[in-house]
């Protein structure tokens, strides 16, 4: 048990024997008794948790990660909990974090974490404690971003931008608070999942990527819009990581490298058959090649890869988008939104319509390269002919409603009445209703049970 001692000068101290009956003081300084006893009480637990060796309870931890540090290192000295790591700044504490999570990510994944580091110090400062950062100052860092927050021209960012580097911010200092530099996590609650915005989501119909495929400059130009649209290749890292010794000529496949996908098992690669027009545009390409070509994708790559004989990292696919975009104007279409994706998703679509046959969804997914969740959620898209396809049901739909009204009502007699008629022959009567029940739609109401239907 520990005890208050009271000093003559109204200061006050913590008395306790520790789990080897070694007795301690804490000095508390001048302080409310009240803030003495509650100190008494967590040292108590302390105690309590290193005598039976277990973990101290989750009030007593909080406790511990919230007091100040003068307090904390005089309960240290007595061994009865651990040195608190010295508190630093934002400029040195985030870089060692990104660093230590940088082991087993991607170096475009770290890219991306470094950009919410830049976000944190154009806001807070690199010489800000990372203790001194408020739940409301995170608030307003949330919206900060949503109105300031792009790095390049302090512009407002996208509210799936803003969520993902919410997400970044989050992890930094939760990861913060596991190690006991902080007590509590200023960003809990802010960092939200982003919504899927569905609104530039585009149908680009097959007609229209042939005919702005004949403005390409060349070949090789014909060839990267066909991936993207007829093959679904991802932007950058799928279409300017493929070798020629990945066209199986043979089986008509294409060994597809996933650089985004490859951390997962078995997910570094997957095979895709030559879809329509795909054979086509490779034959060309391969014809303009040069004999020592490895990259199927070479002349238009960005200039940071050409020439390398391994493409070990891919970050940026360069002006890609840009040149496309040219090539667009000039076959008379504008530009749509999400410009590569939509390609992509315009294929996966064709295939979860039946347009080249009819797939099992998780083979759909395994050639796209992701889930069938993935798929469901982001790459489904409504055509025009599903509209069409509806109205025209409705039409056929009321067109067998007046026919049913012109053919059939004189054919249904209730069956009480049948029964309460007198002079009827019930034998003759069911047998109309079974030959009625035995006409079909499928002969076109002119035959009726083999024979012509009465008038």
């Amino acid at each position: 048990m520990a005890s208050i001692s009271k000093g003559g000068n109204g200061t006050k101290r913590i008395v306790f024997y520790d789990a080897n009956r070694t007795r301690h003081f804490v000095r508390l300084g001048k302080i409310p008794m009240k803030t003495a006893e509650t100190i008494k009480i967590h040292v108590e637990s302390l105690v309590a948790a290193q005598t039976m060796k277990v973990s101290v309870d989750a009030e007593t931890a909080h406790w511990v990660n919230s007091i100040s540090d003068k307090i904390h290192r005089r309960l240290a000295d007595t061994g009865l909990i651990p040195p608190r790591m010295a508190v630093g700044t934002l400029g040195e504490v985030i870089p060692q974090i990104i660093e230590e999570k940088a082991i087993d990510a991607k170096p475009a994944t770290v890219e991306i974490w470094r950009q919410s580091e830049s976000s944190l110090y154009r806001f807070f400062g690199e010489d800000r404690r990372i203790d001194q950062i408020a739940e409301s100052e995170a608030k307003e860092f949330c919206r900060w971003l949503a109105k300031n927050g792009s790095l390049k021209q302090s512009t407002a960012l996208k509210q799936s931008t803003v969520a993902k580097r919410m997400q970044h911010v989050h992890s930094f200092f939760l990861h913060l608070t596991r190690k006991g530099y902080i007590a509590s996590n200023p960003f809990t609650g802010l960092a939200k999942k982003a919504e899927v915005n569905t609104k530039p989501n585009l149908y680009i119909e097959e007609e229209r990527i042939l005919r702005i495929m004949d403005h390409a400059p060349d070949a090789e130009w014909r060839l990267i819009i066909a991936l993207w649209r007829f093959a679904g290749l991802r932007a950058a890292s799928e279409v300017l990581s493929l070798k020629w010794e990945h066209i199986l000529w043979d089986e008509r496949m294409i060994e597809v490298q996933a650089p985004k996908t490859e951390h997962h098992q078995g997910k570094g690669s997957r095979k895709i058959p030559f879809f329509p027009h795909i054979e086509g545009c490779l034959r060309e390409a391969l014809e303009q090649a040069g004999k020592d070509a490895v990259y199927v994708v070479e002349k238009h790559a960005p200039l940071y890869l050409r020439g390398q004989k391994e493409r070990v990292y891919i970050s940026r696919q360069g002006n890609l988008g840009t040149v496309f975009k040219k090539i667009i104007r000039r076959a008379g279409h504008k530009p749509w939104k999400k410009l590569i994706h939509n390609l992509r998703a315009s294929l996966e679509t064709d295939l979860l319509n039946g347009k080249y046959g009819r797939f099992w969804l998780h083979t759909i997914a395994g050639w796209l390269g992701h889930s069938v969740k993935v798929m469901l959620t982001h790459y489904g898209r409504i055509q025009q002919a599903d509209y069409d396809q509806i109205a025209q049901a409705c039409k056929e739909a009321e067109e067998r409603k007046e026919f049913g009204k012109r053919h059939t009502t004189a054919y249904f007699i209730p069956v009480k009445s049948l029964l309460d008629s007198e002079n009827v022959d019930s034998n003759a009567d069911f047998g109309v209703a079974q030959k009625a029940s035995q006409y079909t739609a499928e002969e076109g109401g002119k035959v009726w049970n083999g024979e012509e239907r009465p008038c």
